[in-house]
């Protein structure tokens, strides 16, 4: 179940050949992240067009919100998808060098060169044979050498739907 921006369900299956669950994620999500798509390109476009960080992150999450956090949360926030968003524009361009040559990574940049106003949700398109090395938010659930050694590699509870209380 995703619960943002609205409650939707993600349909998920079981490979018995693999012994590993996978889910059917539409085009619009964020992978391994709660959200679209488009908040994360909105967020960076903030940043991009605005004085600073903190500025940005006072705009996109302030402090008089019912759910409102710290300012130092809010700039944590969205300089991980500042982060995100620029590391996979990089790894995209290094990828099809062709279309991407000279174009700096920005979300503006990109829109311009591609002509569109979701950047990442025709990445995911245009990247479709590379989404299972590609990181989030774009990348659908690549694997990292942290997450293993965390033990992070387990596989959610296959069986009923609903799952029986105390699963």
């Amino acid at each position: 179940m995703r619960k943002v921006p609205a409650v939707g369900f993600v349909a998920r299956y079981y490979c018995p050949e693999q012994h590993t669950t996978f889910g059917l994620l539409p085009d619009f999500y964020a992978s391994r992240v709660p959200g679209t798509l488009d908040d994360i390109e909105h967020t960076v476009e903030r940043v991009e067009a605005s004085a600073g960080l903190e500025h940005a992150a006072e705009e996109l999450r302030p402090g008089d919100a019912p759910d409102a956090v710290t300012l130092s949360i809010a700039v944590a926030w969205v300089r991980r998808r500042v982060v995100w968003v620029r590391a996979l524009l990089v790894t995209v361009a290094g990828l099809f060098p062709d279309l991407f040559a000279g174009v700096r990574p920005s979300v503006q940049a990109f829109r311009g060169r591609l002509g569109t106003s979701r950047v990442l949700v025709a990445l995911r398109g245009i990247c479709a044979p590379h989404l299972y090395a590609l990181p989030r938010p774009l990348g659908l659930n690549p694997r990292t050498w942290w997450s293993l050694a965390r033990g992070g590699g387990r596989q959610q509870w296959v069986g009923r739907d609903p799952p029986p209380n105390g699963r």
